[in-house]
């Protein structure tokens, strides 16, 4: 009589019903921690779609950057609902037990079922450090088609170790205006103050800055400061008209001056002044034009006459006066 024994094994799924491996995996570094982002697997290795997950198995690796080589290992469990695989196209997870000193990386596998598991995704490695804390006293002063900032120097980290390694930190802005949302300028900075001329006059800009430190390749940004805002104003007049010129006429006095380029020109104000008499501002408006007679002349004399040129701007900003010109006006002789 023949014998035989055995031991029976759990069936193993055939590897084309596994899913795909998670695609785009990022990491986004915090002052809180590291935000792990990937995109959820829709089909099995086969190309048919998935109908669920049981969720996912991340394990996060980690090593001592100085001194002796030093490893450690996390297993990190992410259950995912039928509704959630439904509903979900990016599972975004937060680690925030980050420790100093140590470089990390994430193994995420798509898990369907027992032993149904998908091929590792590896996320890029990062460095970390505790974060620069939040950069104090940030003032916004505006000028014309300009807002500048400053700062006071960040000295600390999160953790209260002093910050020695200076050389290692930037500033990163952020700014919002009118209805669009606090977004970062495209540089860093290395110094506690800056001039932001991409900006509009008479818009209202708000701005925050966080220190940035650089750690092994890694950018470590720490929590952004309170907000300080500016508006910006046109305060520059435009050039004092030029060529000025007056003619007694027939009626009156015909003043002529060259017309100013600037674009935002508003018009002329025309002004006039009789030795030992304050000067008088003949137009109530600017006009457009550059002439003006001057109907009104009190009587035979000598008069002194200049134009101003004024801008569209809120403030309506005026010119200095150019130069002046006078006329004599004489009595009429008697018939």
């Amino acid at each position: 009589m023949l014998f035989s024994c055995g031991k029976k094994t759990a069936p193993k799924p055939p590897p084309e019903v596994r899913p795909v491996p998670p695609r785009k995996v990022r990491v986004t570094l915090h002052f809180w921690g590291a935000e792990l982002s990937f995109k959820i697997p829709r089909r099995k290795v086969d190309g048919r779609p998935l109908d669920g997950l049981k969720g996912f198995e991340i394990i996060r690796y980690g090593e001592t950057i100085e001194g002796p080589k030093t490893r450690f290992r996390r297993k990190i469990w992410v259950s995912l609902s039928k509704e959630e695989f439904e509903r979900l196209k990016e599972l975004v997870y937060h680690d925030r037990s980050l420790r100093s000193g140590l470089r990390y990386r994430y193994v995420i596998r798509a898990v369907r079922g027992w032993r149904c598991v998908s091929d590792p995704a590896v996320s890029p490695t990062f460095a970390w450090h505790s974060p620069p804390k939040a950069p104090k006293k940030l003032e916004a002063s505006a000028g014309d088609t300009l807002v500048s900032l400053r700062w006071t120097p960040v000295r600390l980290f999160l953790d209260g170790t002093e910050l020695v390694e200076e050389d290692r930190l930037r500033y990163r802005i952020y700014r919002r205006f009118q209805d669009r949302p606090l977004s970062p300028l495209p540089e860093l900075v290395s110094t506690t103050n800056y001039t932001d001329r991409d900006v509009v006059n008479e818009v209202t800009y708000c701005y925050r800055v966080a220190g940035v430190y650089e750690y092994f390749g890694s950018l470590i940004e720490g929590p952004k400061s309170p907000e300080a805002c500016a508006t910006p104003h046109d305060v520059t007049p435009p050039r004092p008209p030029e060529g000025l010129v007056a003619v007694p006429v027939e009626g009156g006095v015909l003043l002529r001056w060259r017309r100013n380029g600037e674009q935002d020109l508003w018009g002329y104000h025309v002004y006039r002044k009789v030795p030992g008499k304050p000067a008088e501002r003949l137009t109530s408006t600017p006009i457009p034009e550059p002439k003006f007679l001057d109907t009104k002349i009190p009587g035979p004399g000598l008069y002194y006459y200049w134009v101003t040129a004024v801008d569209r701007s809120p403030r309506h900003n005026e010119s200095a006066p150019s130069e002046r010109v006078s006329v004599e006006i004489l009595p009429k002789e008697e018939d």
